[in-house]
């Protein structure tokens, strides 16, 4: 078990989230989504906070993905999508926060 595998794993989605900007393919982007948090998951001990915010970044991402509008030049909808997209990465944030506190002090 490795905290810096898990990190490098989850530190591999950020392109995932660069993809679901442009909305194409999101249902699979999302199921890649969940397949690395499970790798993640059998590289570190895993907590209830864990747990919580893993599952927060997959339902801020099936959102995402299920709610996703073409944006066709409009702004509205254009802010839409990078609000929800926003929080997608939030949740990010979070988990790798408590991945950090997992890695071995030097």
């Amino acid at each position: 078990m490795s905290a810096e595998k898990a990190l490098a794993i989850l530190d591999s989605m950020f392109d995932l989230f660069k993809q679901m900007g442009s909305g194409i393919a999101l249902d699979l982007q999302w199921v890649e989504i969940s397949r690395r948090l499970d790798r993640v998951r059998t590289e570190v001990v895993w907590s209830a906070d864990l747990a919580f915010v893993a599952t927060k970044l997959k339902a801020n991402a099936a959102f995402y993905a299920t709610t996703y509008r073409p944006h066709h030049g409009s702004d509205r909808i254009r802010r839409s999508n990078a609000d929800k997209l926003d929080k997608v990465v939030a949740q990010y944030s979070i988990l790798r926060a408590h991945l950090e506190q997992q890695l071995p002090v030097p």
